[in-house]
C-alpha cells in the first residue's frame, strides 16, 4: 500500500513538473508572438505596408526570420494580427462598460478609456489613419470600418438609451460621438499643430498625464453641457 501511495505521488510530481513546462512553454509562445507585433506595428506606422519586409520586422525583433512564418504565416497574417488585436481589445473593453447602469459613468469611462488608449497606441492609431485613407487592401479597409462602426454604435446607444429615459436631454447622438472622437484624434495626431495651439515646445507635453487630464476635464464638460447632466 504505501509503494503504491510512493508511486503514486512520484507521477503526481513528474505530472505537475510537465503542466509546469508546457505553461511556460505556452507564455514564451505568447510573449515571442506579441514582441513580433509590437515590432511590426512601429515598422509598419513608420514605413507602410508595402515597405516593411519580414527580414525587417525579424532582423528589429532579433527573430530568425521563420519564426515570423511559424507564428502568423506570412506579411498580410502578421499585418491582419496587428490591426485586428487592439480594434477587438477596445471593443470588449466598450462591452464592459456598457453593462454599467448609470449613462453618464459610462460616458464618462469611455472618454478616459479613449484618451489612455490614443495616448499608448500612437504607432498603431497611424496605421489605422493611413489604411482609412488609402483604401489600398479592401478587405483590410473593411475590416477596420466594420469593428470601428461597431464600436461607435456601442457609443451612440449609450447617448440613445439615455435621452429615452431623460438622463440626457435631446441631442444628435451621432454627430456627439464624432465630436468626442474627433477631438481626441486630432488632439493626439497632429502632433506639432497641437502643441502650437497648446503654447508648448515638446510634442512629447500634450502625452503627459497633466494635459491628459486637462483633455479628459474638458470633453466631459463639454457632456456635462451638451447632454444636459445634472
Amino acid at each position: 500500500m504505501q509503494i503504491k501511495q510512493t508511486f503514486n505521488y512520484i507521477c503526481s510530481i513528474k505530472l505537475n513538473k510537465r503542466l509546469n513546462k508546457l505553461e511556460n512553454t505556452e507564455t514564451k509562445q505568447v510573449d515571442k508572438r506579441e514582441h513580433i507585433m509590437e515590432v511590426a506595428e512601429v515598422l509598419f506606422a513608420q514605413f507602410g505596408f508595402e515597405a516593411v519586409s519580414i527580414r525587417e520586422i525579424s532582423k528589429e525583433a532579433k527573430i530568425n526570420i521563420a519564426m515570423v512564418s511559424y507564428y502568423f504565416g506570412s506579411k498580410d497574417k502578421l499585418y491582419e494580427a496587428v490591426v485586428t488585436r487592439k480594434l477587438i481589445n477596445s471593443n470588449s473593453i466598450l462591452k464592459q462598460i456598457e453593462l454599467q447602469k448609470n449613462y453618464t459613468e459610462k460616458l464618462f469611462a469611455i472618454v478616459d478609456l479613449y484618451i489612455e488608449q490614443f495616448s499608448k497606441n500612437r504607432y498603431f492609431q497611424n496605421i489605422i489613419f493611413r489604411e482609412l485613407a488609402m483604401g489600398q487592401r479592401t478587405e483590410m479597409t473593411e475590416h477596420i470600418t466594420t469593428i470601428l462602426f461597431e464600436n461607435f454604435s456601442i457609443i451612440t446607444s449609450i447617448i440613445q438609451q439615455g435621452i429615452k429615459i431623460k438622463e440626457f436631454k435631446k441631442v444628435d447622438a451621432e454627430l456627439t460621438v464624432l465630436t468626442i472622437i474627433g477631438v481626441i484624434k486630432i488632439y493626439m495626431s497632429s502632433g506639432t499643430i497641437a502643441c502650437k495651439i497648446l503654447q508648448k515646445n515638446d510634442v512629447n507635453i500634450i502625452f503627459e498625464q497633466k494635459q491628459k487630464m486637462r483633455l479628459k476635464k474638458y470633453l466631459k464638460e463639454l457632456l456635462i453641457n451638451q447632454l444636459g447632466i445634472n
